[in-house]
């Protein structure tokens, strides 16, 4: 009866409501009214100041523009002077429609060449005091179109030069900064003058009258309000104007641009209220029917609802009571903590465990409290750390419902195991601000835990040393402790036919015991050989130290004999592990019989020994070949180095010169068929390759290169072209041997192969790489010869390969130099490729990833050059991109073009201009205009100032005289690198001096020293001779050894101070002859210095020459300067 009256009690509220509801409806819809018409003139009001705000930003940043043009045009100029084309340079990268310069004597100068005169206008006088401001005009002197205009002062080296203006058309410009609408209806928006007369519009259309005026005339404001709009348009201010009721404008808003004496007039439509207020009316009247029906449904719904809610809380009363008192029995304490206050409270029903905190307080204090319970300091500090303000927010999160923790705790001196969950209550802008703490005691479960882990790991660790053992077959397994030397089980052997024996009963020993000793019983079954591995490895000490360095594995094999007196060698394996509970160290011991596998290594052994021997013996074979090729090789190279040696240093001589020449001839064919029977003897049996890497240059390699084709490429006239691209480090470490082995055979193939008037070009690229300390390279080789047929392609790097065609057309070879390019370039780690058609040519391309050196010796700018310009010619666009990137990195100003003509116009425009090229760098051949003849153009224009750099990949001595009156400073060869390029520069400029070079051995000076020869080659010792005579010896020679025995028997003592002694003579080789003369009995022989220089080069040539007696030993071809540094070591 009760629930019905207040059900009924509920309805009758709801209708009073719904009454009031319905009453106040239609009070606010009138309200509202008001409310959007006053709304919509404040939105009128605000859209007009915020325009008014966009322009003044946007003057404020044209302000900005003008002067910081104004800046950098002053500090540009190398004289006060502005021209027309500055501004239109100026107008190509500007906002500004246009750019007009006033100078100091007010002639104002337009982009398009036009003066006029405006010294007395206000801008200009403002701006030479320094100003810089804005002013606008309806009609532009220039154009007669109304404009904005910006201007500031141009200084030059500190003194006001001019004013700059930066133009814009003031329709164009303020067109989109006036544009403004209102849900859809745009608003008519003016920018006026202060006397009314409007500049621009929102509609983009020129607007020629007088906006005040037009006010007037159309009627639209009151009479009363038309003082005030002039007020604001001749004194400043803002206001809104509300217009008469029947005119489609709603409102006028009028605001005064400070500062900018520009007056803004926006007017907003009547429309845009209209509608808002339909709209909101039509909304409002189909909401409050919507609202009546709702009301009725509630009601309805609120009285069937009420009595299922009735059944349905007590239902869940009687389950809460029962959950709380479930979790009451689990956690006994709750404490609610507030972030926000940082205060505690315990919640009904619990309180601390001890008295000396209380149930609520500073959060502080309670960190403290659980903190207490904790036996350590330092835990006590980790547990405080994790439980602080800032933490604990941080741990929960956004998202994070709890956290939980786990710590020991100390009550009544026994240690128990306690676990927290910190349960989020409420958050607060995503962070927690109530939390919960609930604790549990867990130590039994936390017990059972830690005791279930202790016997996993035990289980764990015995598993993998039993694994260990089963996998190894064992005779014998056990376990000992290493670090107390203990035995803690008996120790069982596996018989042969499956039976168990105890080994500690079989030497008298029980277990426990100590592991030592059980070592030390076990040596009386242990062979005499084996005595000394067994006891260095079964030993406490050497396993301990193992194990610390990281081995967990020792191994030892030994032979043992058993009580049958039976021997078999077995293999024991330690293998060691820690304890994971006391930490020391335990050994597993397997024992594996190996007997029958040490008896097959036996045999092996024999028969690997005689295969060594067979071996031996080919690789004596196969050295003394070696040796034997070494010094017939040796020997004409000696003859071509020395004789070439003495050619340089007597080119005034022209009758020696010729004579060295006709003899490095004869040496050099003689050579060349030394070389021939290598290649046929390579076809038989190939050697291993090895790479040396040392530190060179690519471009010194690739210069070396081209002077050793040049002469083939010449002779079949053929045009080579080579250049780089984006090569920015040249010193590399790599095998340079080896590289300039794949390029020559790359390059006489493309000779060899490319027809007489043929081209071959050859470029050198370095690539962008992310792997630290090396370089990407790429070497393409293209040349327009005979090409290869597809089969053959895919063939061509193996062995003896050559094409049919080339084999009859008589071009001679082997067929192994691309294998061995292909062998070399997979060793350095390469890759080549080939792309060839035939009879149009082929291309290969080397990649190579190369090491770069620490320091890069051409890294750093020539500060003399810094901010000079330079002009590259060139009619290859990828040569003038890559010579350019180098002088800028240089620190030149680098400039490019691919026309002689256009490069002779800029010379002059920049002479006359004063501010003239310092460098001309300018490629030899090119289409329109030959290198040379741009030279000379160039010359005549500029005069002798600056140094002008031919390039070329080709030998220019022919044409140097005609360069050099052509005004050509210096030559500089392609490839171009940074070396050679900084080179050419600084020789150009005279910024190092060129000194003829002398050759360092001719200033040695051995007056007065006698030295005897002993070479039986009659040309290597006239080599010698001159060599020795012209740093000052007095040279005797002997022919064999056994002369040179025979001349230091007659010879007095410490009469020759050096013997030079060949190795292979005739009669008696250099080594018996030395070693007869250390026999002799004189005291000069005990000291002479005796040097061994041969054409035998192998390290054991060097080490038997020293255990003959030698003191030191030189490999022909002799490196003059080696030789004289050894001279003078044991002469000084």
């Amino acid at each position: 009866m009760k629930g019905s009256k207040k059900s009924l009690w509920n309805v009758t509220y709801l209708m009073f409501l719904l009454v009031a509801i319905i009453i106040l409806f239609y009070w606010y819809s009138a309200q509202n009214d008001k409310r959007i018409e006053a709304q919509n003139r404040t939105y009128a009001t605000d859209a007009a100041r915020q325009t008014g705000n966009r322009i003044g930003d946007e003057f404020k940043n044209a302000l900005n523009r003008i002067n910081t043009y104004a800046y950098f045009l002053g500090e540009g100029l190398s004289e006060p002077v502005v021209t027309s084309q500055m501004l239109q340079d100026m107008v190509k990268n500007s906002l500004f429609d246009a750019f007009r310069f006033a100078s100091a004597d007010g002639a104002y100068l337009v982009s398009d060449g036009s003066m006029m005169d405006v010294s007395d206008r206000e801008y200009f006088i403002r701006g030479m005091n320094g100003e810089s401001g804005i002013f606008a005009t309806t009609s532009s002197r220039v154009t007669g179109d109304p404009v904005v205009s910006f201007y500031a002062p141009v200084t030059y080296r500190g003194e006001i030069i001019g004013v700059l203006l930066g133009v814009y058309s003031a329709n164009e410009y303020l067109q989109h900064l006036l544009t403004t609408s209102y849900f859809g209806d745009a608003a008519d928006v003016f920018l006026c003058l202060e006397d009314g007369t409007a500049i621009a519009s929102s509609q983009g259309k020129e607007y020629r009258g007088n906006l005040l005026d037009e006010i007037y005339s159309s009627a639209v404001l009151d009479e009363s309000l038309y003082g005030q709009v002039e007020e604001i348009f001749a004194n400043g201010g803002e206001q809104t104007f509300i217009c008469k009721e029947n005119d489609k404008t709603d409102n006028i808003c009028v605001i005064n641009l400070s500062g900018n004496e520009f007056v803004l007039v926006q007017a907003f439509p009547r429309s845009v209220t209209q509608r808002m207020l339909d709209r909101a009316n039509r909304t409002g009247i189909v909401l409050e029917i919507l609202l009546i029906g709702c009301f009725v449904l509630y009601i309805i719904a609120l009285m069937v609802r009420s009595r299922r809610e009735k059944k349905l809380l007590a239902g869940e009363n009687q389950e809460m009571s029962y959950v709380i008192g479930g979790i009451s029995t689990l956690f006994a304490r709750f404490v609610m903590i507030d972030l926000e206050t940082n205060q505690y409270q315990y919640l009904a029903g619990t309180s601390p465990e001890r008295s000396d905190i209380g149930r609520s307080g500073a959060y502080g204090d309670f960190i403290d409290y659980l903190c207490s319970f904790l036996p350590e300091e330092e835990h006590r500090k980790e547990l405080a750390g994790r439980l602080a303000r800032e933490e604990i927010i941080s741990d929960l999160g956004e998202d994070d419902t709890d956290v939980r923790y786990e710590y020991q705790v100390e009550r009544n001196g026994q240690m128990e195991w306690e676990h927290m969950n910190v349960i989020c209550l409420e958050r607060k802008e995503g962070r927690a601000s109530k939390i919960l703490f609930i604790r549990q005691n867990i130590t039994e479960v936390k017990e059972k835990e830690l005791l279930i882990q202790a016997k996993m790991a035990v289980a764990n660790r015995k598993e993998r040393q039993y694994r260990v053992a089963i996998v190894s077959n064992s005779i014998c397994t056990y376990e000992f402790n290493l670090t107390k030397d203990r035995v803690e089980s008996d120790i069982v052997r596996i018989m042969p036919d499956g039976g168990r024996q105890s080994l500690l009963d079989l030497i008298g020993m029980k277990f426990p015991c100590q592991a030592s000793e059980w070592f030390h019983k076990c040596e009386a079954y242990v062979a005499k050989e084996s005595l000394e591995d067994y006891r260095s490895t079964l030993n406490l000490e050497y396993l301990r130290k193992s194990f610390e360095q990281g081995n967990l594995e020792a191994n030892v094999e030994y032979w043992l004999t058993d009580a049958q007196e039976e021997r078999f060698c077995v293999r024991q394996s330690f293998i060691m592990t820690t304890e994971d509970e006391t930490g020391d160290i335990l050994v597993m011991v397997v024992t594996k019989d190996i007997t029958q596998q040490v008896r097959q290594q036996k045999e092996q052994t024999l028969a690997l020994k005689e295969a060594l021997m067979q071996a031996q013996h080919a690789n004596n074979a196969k050295t003394t070949f070696l040796s034997n090729m070494s010094h017939d090789i040796r020997t004409p190279m000696n003859a071509i180095i020395g004789f070439t040696t003495i050619a340089v240093s007597h080119l005034d001589n022209r009758e020696q010169v010729k004579d060295c020449l006709q003899k490095v001839l004869a040496s050099s064919n003689h050579l060349l068929s030394l070389i021939n029977d290598i290649l046929d003897m390579s076809r038989i049996e190939s050697g291993k390759i090895q790479i040396k890497e040392q530190e060179c240059n690519i471009s010194e390699m690739m210069h070396n290169l081209v002077n050793i084709v040049q002469p083939q490429v010449k002779a079949k006239q053929l045009e080579l072209f080579i250049d780089t691209f984006d090569v920015t480090n040249e010193d590399i470490i790599a095998d340079a041997l080896k590289m300039n082995q794949v390029f020559v055979n790359l390059m006489s193939n493309a000779v060899k192969y490319t027809p007489a008037g043929g081209i071959i070009s050859f470029r050198i690229m370095q690539k962008t790489t992310f792997r630290r300390g090396y370089g990407d390279y790429i070497f393409t080789l293209k040349d327009n010869g005979i090409g290869m047929e597809p089969e053959f392609v895919k063939h061509i790097f193996e062995p003896f390969e050559r094409e049919a065609s080339a084999t009859q057309s008589g071009i001679q070879g082997t067929g192994l130099g691309m294998a061995i390019t292909k062998n070399i370039i997979d060793m350095m780690g390469g890759k080549i490729t080939v792309h060839s058609e035939k009879g149009k040519g082929s291309e290969f391309i080397v990649e190579l990833s190369l090491k770069l050196q620490d320091v890069e010796k051409n890294a750093e700018q020539i500060k003399e050059l810094e901010g000079f310009r330079a002009l590259v010619v060139d009619d290859d666009f990828d040569t003038c991109d890559s010579v350019s990137r180098m002088l800028s990195q240089i620190g030149l100003r680098s400039e490019w073009t691919t026309s002689g003509r256009e490069a002779i116009y800029r010379a002059r425009k920049a002479h006359d201009e004063g501010d003239s090229y310092h460098t001309f760098i300018i490629d030899w051949q090119m289409p329109e205009t030959s290198g040379i003849e741009t030279a000379r153009r160039i010359r005549n224009v500029i005069g002798n100032e600056a140094p002008i750099i031919i390039l070329t990949a080709y030998d220019w001595t022919d044409i140097e005289e005609e360069a050099k009156s052509a005004g050509v400073t210096a030559f500089c060869a392609k490839p171009l690198f940074m070396s050679d390029l900084k080179a050419a520069l600084l020789a150009a400029t005279n910024l190092i001096d060129r000194e003829d070079e002398v050759a360092e051995w001719t200033l040695a000076d051995f007056e007065g020293k006698r030295v005897l020869l002993v070479e039986d080659n009659e040309l290597n010792r006239e080599i010698a001779q001159a060599i020795l005579e012209e740093t000052g010896f007095v040279v005797e020679s002997a022919p064999d050894g056994t002369d040179a025995v025979d001349m230091m028997k007659k010879a007095e003592e410490y009469y020759y101070d050096v013997v030079l002694m060949d190795v292979q003579m005739p009669v008696m080789n250099g080594y018996e002859a030395t070693r007869e003369i250390r026999a002799l009995h004189r005291e000069d022989v005990k000291t002479l210095p005796i040097i061994a220089m041969t054409a035998n080069a192998m390290d054991e040539d060097k080490e038997t020459a020293l255990k003959s007696g030698m003191n030191a030993h030189l490999a022909k071809p002799i490196s003059v300067d080696l030789f004289i540094a050894t001279l003078g070591k044991f002469l000084k």
